[in-house]
C-alpha cells in the first residue's frame, strides 16, 4: 500500500528509492505500535495494580467496619449491663439504708442495755464491797477475842509444847486478820472513803521492822542499802506497813526456800524517796507485767498453779502509793527475779519531825513461816518404831507441816518436805507406805510431783493423797482422775484424815500381800525371774517373741528309766523331789531360768528373760556344781540301792524365745537349734560328763580343762558335731612356763 501511494503521487522516485522508502515506513509503523502495545501493557499492570490496591483497601475498610459494628454491639450490652447494675445498686441502697437504720435501732437499744447493765454492775459491786465490808467486820470481833485469848495463853506458865501450839495459832489467826483487813481496804477504796492518816515517820525504820518477820534462823535473807540512817516520810504508817508487807511476802513467795534473798534499797531523789525491793526469784513473764497489779489477777492461771494467793496484795499497794499521790513499777527477767520501784513524795517530813509509830493490833503483820531446813528433813522418830509405816507430808506451809506431823506421829513414822521437789527426793530416800502432799508448792507442784510418783518404777504404787483448799466435785474429780489415790479439801477433820491415812496405808499393805501370794503361787510353776516379769507392767514388752542369744543346759539322771520299772511311784517321786530340788537351788544361785520339768530331764536358759554377764561361763560354773552335787547324791542312793546318774550338756547360740500355748495356758519357750544341741549333747553324756559344743569350748576355754571327745553324729544335725568333756577348772599357768610345759603335766 505504501509503495503503490509514492508510485502514485511521487513518479519521479525509483523502484529502489519507493522499496526502500516504503520498508522504512513500515519498520517506523511497526516500532511505533511496539512502543504504543508496550506503554499500553505498563498502563493495563499500573491499572491491575491500582485495582487490587482498592480492592485491598477496600477489605480493610470492610474489616474496620465490621470490628467498629462489633464494639458499637460490645458497648451496646455493657451500656445495657451498667444499666442493670445501677438498678440493681439503687435497690440494694434502698435495702441497706433500711438495714441501716434497723442496725442504728438496734446499737441504740443495746446500748440502753449496757448503760443499764451498768448500772447494775456499779450497784452488784457496790453491794459487793458493802457485803465484803460487812462480813469483815463481822469476822473481826471473833478475831480480836481469838487473837486476845492467844496472847493470854502464850504469856501463861504452859509447856513447850502447848506454847508451840499457841504460836501457831496466834500466827495464823494474824495472817487471817491481814487478808480480812486487805478486803475492808478494797471496799474502802472502792466507796471513796479510805482515810490516810499522814504523819513523819522513818521509812528507814519501819522497813527494818517488816523485814525482820521474815528473816530465818540460820542465814541471813534480808539485805539493806541506805536504811542505816533515818528516812523521814510524810505518810501513813499503817497503810505503809501493808505495801512492805505484800512486796516482802511476794519477793519470798516467788523465791527459792533455801537460795530466795531480797535486797532492799532506800534512796532520796530531790523531793521524792525511792524504794526498791529486789528479790531472786522466778521472774513475771513480760506479758504478764501490765496486769500484775490488778485485782485477783494470778500470773499462773491454772488451777493447779504452784504459788497460793488472793491476787489482791499488789492491786492494794497501787491503790495505797497513788493514793499518796506516788507511783509505782515493776521491772522483772525470767527466772533472774523482780524489781518493784516506788517513788513516794517526802511531803513536810524532816528528821526532827519523826514521830515513833504505834504498834496497833489492827496494822499487825502476820510472822512468815519458819521454813528452815531441820524441819523440812526427817523428823527424829525416823530411826525408831522401824515397823510403823512411814508416811511423806509435803506443804509449803511450816505450820501445816508441823500440824500434820504432830497429827500423825502417834500411829506413824513421819518425814517432812517443803515442796514436791524436795519431796521426790524424800519418796526415793526413804520409800514412804504414803505420801501426803499439798497442791499448789513452789517449785514443784503437787500435781507435777504426782506425775514424777507414777513415772517411777520404784514408787508408782505409792499411795498419794492430795490436800488442797479446792471444794467441790468438780475439783475431786480432777484430783482422782489426775492419779491421785484420794483427795482431802481444807479444812479437814482430824479423825478423817487419820481413817483415810490409814485405810490407803492398810488396802496398799493387802495388795503387798496378794502380790507375794501370787508371786509365791507362781514360782511353783514358773521361773521366779518370770513370776516378777509376769507381776510388773514390763512382762508383755519382755516376754514377747524375740531374738536372743542365750546359753542352755539340759540334765537328765541316767539309769532313771530302769530305776521306775522296779520301784514303787512313791519311792520315784520322792528321788525326783530330791532330784529337782537340788538342782533348782543350784540353777537360782547361778542366775539360771529353769525352763521346764521333763520328768527326770531339765532345761535351763541363761541370759534370757533376765540378762547375765559371762552366761556361758555360768552355765558351766553350774554344770561343775551339780557333778559334785550329782556324785553326793549318787552316793547316797546307792546306799538305798540306787544306782542313779546324771549327764549334762551345753550349748550357746542365738535362738527365739516368747510366750507359747493357748489363752488358759501358756509356756516360754525358746526355740532353735541351739536347745536341740544342748539336749542331745546330754543324750551322749554318761554319768559325770558335761559335754559343751565347740563355740561353749571358745567362750570357756580360760575357764576350764576340755577334754575332746570327739565328733559326734547327732539325731537333728546334717554335720558331725566336735564336743568336748569338761574334765575340772583349768590349772593356773606356772611362772616362767610355755605351752609344751603346760600340756605335758596336762597329760
Amino acid at each position: 500500500m505504501i509503495l503503490a501511494y509514492l508510485r502514485f503521487f511521487h513518479p519521479e522516485m525509483g523502484s529502489g528509492e519507493a522499496v526502500g522508502l516504503a520498508f522504512l515506513a513500515i519498520a517506523a509503523a511497526w516500532l511505533t505500535s511496539l512502543s504504543l502495545r508496550v506503554q499500553a501493557g505498563k498502563r493495563e499492570a499500573l491499572i491491575k495494580e491500582q485495582i487490587q490496591f482498592l480492592e485491598d483497601r477496600h477489605e480493610e475498610l470492610r474489616e474496620v467496619y465490621l470490628e467498629q459494628e462489633q464494639i458499637q454491639v460490645e458497648l451496646r450490652r455493657k451500656v445495657n449491663e451498667l444499666t442493670s447494675l445501677h438498678r440493681q445498686i439503687e435497690e440494694m441502697n434502698v435495702g441497706l439504708e433500711a438495714k441501716v437504720r434497723e442496725r442504728t435501732d438496734e446499737l441504740e437499744r443495746l446500748n440502753k442495755v449496757l448503760q443499764s447493765a451498768n448500772e447494775q454492775l456499779h450497784e452488784l459491786g457496790r453491794l459487793k464491797s458493802e457485803f465484803f465490808a460487812n462480813v469483815s467486820h463481822e469476822f473481826r470481833t471473833p478475831l480480836t477475842l481469838t487473837l486476845g485469848t492467844f496472847k493470854t495463853l502464850l504469856k501463861s506458865p504452859l509447856p513447850a509444847k502447848s506454847k508451840a501450839l499457841i504460836g501457831t495459832g496466834l500466827r495464823n489467826t494474824s495472817r487471817l486478820l491481814f487478808l480480812i483487813n486487805e478486803f475492808l481496804d478494797l471496799a474502802k477504796f472502792d466507796s471513796g472513803s479510805m482515810e490516810v492518816r499522814k504523819q513523819c515517820i522513818d521509812l528507814a525504820a519501819l522497813v527494818r521492822a517488816v523485814a525482820a518477820n521474815f528473816e530465818s534462823a540460820d542465814r541471813r535473807r534480808v539485805h539493806f542499802q541506805g536504811a542505816g540512817a533515818p528516812v523521814p516520810l510524810e505518810a501513813d504508817l499503817r497503810q505503809i506497813k501493808k505495801v512492805l508487807y505484800n512486796l516482802l511476802s511476794n519477793a519470798f513467795k516467788f523465791s527459792d526456800p533455801d537460795k530466795g534473798e531480797v535486797w532492799i534499797r532506800l534512796a532520796s531523789r530531790g523531793d521524792m524517796v525511792e524504794l526498791e525491793v529486789e528479790d531472786n526469784g522466778i521472774g513475771i513473764p513480760r506479758d504478764q507485767l501490765s496486769r500484775i497489779f490488778e485485782r485477783f489477777a494470778q500470773v499462773e492461771r491454772r488451777t493447779t498453779r504452784r504459788y497460793e494467793g488472793t491476787g489482791i496484795g499488789l492491786a492494794l499497794v497501787r491503790e495505797i502509793v497513788t493514793l499518796h499521790a506516788g507511783t509505782i513499777k515493776v521491772e522483772s527477767e525470767l527466772d533472774r527475779g523482780s524489781t518493784f520501784i516506788i517513788s513516794l513524795p517526802r511531803g513536810a517530813a524532816s528528821a526532827d519531825a519523826i514521830v515513833a509509830g504505834d504498834d496497833d493490833d489492827s496494822t499487825m503483820v502476820p510472822t512468815a513461816n519458819d521454813n528452815s531446813p531441820e524441819q523440812a528433813g526427817p523428823t527424829s522418830d525416823m530411826q525408831g518404831s522401824g515397823k510403823r509405816p512411814l508416811v511423806l507430808i509435803v506443804d509449803d506451809n511450816a505450820d501445816m507441816r508441823g500440824y500434820l506431823a504432830r497429827l500423825l506421829s502417834g500411829q506413824y513414822r513421819i518425814a517432812l518436805a517443803r515442796d514436791g521437789l524436795e519431796g521426790m527426793e524424800q519418796a526415793k530416800t526413804f520409800r514412804p507406805e504414803l505420801i501426803l502432799t499439798d497442791l499448789m508448792m513452789p517449785r514443784m507442784s503437787g500435781q507435777d510431783l504426782l506425775k514424777a510418783i507414777r513415772k517411777d518404777l520404784a514408787l508408782r504404787t505409792t499411795p498419794v493423797v492430795f490436800l488442797t483448799a479446792r471444794t467441790g466435785m468438780e475439783a475431786r474429780v480432777d484430783s482422782l482422775e489426775s492419779g491421785a489415790d484420794d483427795y482431802i479439801a481444807k479444812p479437814f477433820d482430824e479423825n478423817e484424815i487419820l481413817a483415810r491415812v490409814n485405810n490407803l496405808i492398810r488396802a496398799r499393805a493387802q495388795e503387798r500381800e496378794i502380790a507375794e501370794l501370787q508371786k509365791e503361787k507362781l514360782t511353783r510353776f514358773l521361773p521366779p525371774q518370770l513370776a516378777d516379769l509376769i507381776l510388773t507392767d514390763r512382762a508383755d514388752q519382755v516376754l514377747k517373741s524375740h531374738r536372743a542369744e542365750i546359753t542352755v543346759a539340759f540334765i537328765d539322771l541316767r539309769g532313771f528309766t530302769a530305776f521306775t520299772e522296779t520301784a514303787a511311784p512313791e519311792d520315784t517321786i520322792a528321788v525326783l523331789q530330791e532330784y529337782q530340788a537340788e538342782m533348782g537351788r543350784i540353777v537360782t544361785g547361778h542366775q539360771g531360768v529353769i525352763e521346764r520339768y521333763s520328768g527326770d530331764a531339765m532345761m535351763v536358759y541363761f541370759n534370757d528373760p533376765v540378762p547375765v554377764l559371762n552366761h556361758t561361763e555360768q552355765a558351766v560354773r553350774m554344770a561343775m556344781v551339780m557333778r559334785q552335787r550329782m556324785d553326793q547324791l549318787r552316793k547316797e542312793w546307792k546306799q538305798r540301792g540306787i544306782e542313779l546318774g546324771a549327764g549334762i550338756g551345753i550349748a550357746t547360740g542365738y535362738a527365739t524365745l516368747g510366750l507359747v500355748g493357748c489363752d488358759r495356758r501358756k509356756d516360754y519357750a525358746a526355740i532353735g537349734a541351739v536347745t536341740n544341741l544342748a539336749a542331745r549333747l546330754c543324750g551322749e553324756a554318761r554319768h559325770g560328763q558335761i559335754l559343751i559344743s565347740e563355740r561353749v569350748r571358745h567362750f570357756v576355754k580360760d575357764l576350764v580343762h576340755a577334754e575332746p571327745v570327739g565328733v559326734l553324729t547327732l539325731k537333728g544335725f546334717h554335720k558331725p558335731v566336735s564336743a568336748y568333756n569338761v574334765a575340772g577348772l583349768a590349772k593356773p599357768r606356772p611362772a616362767g612356763g610355755n605351752g609344751k610345759t603346760k600340756k605335758k603335766r596336762r597329760d
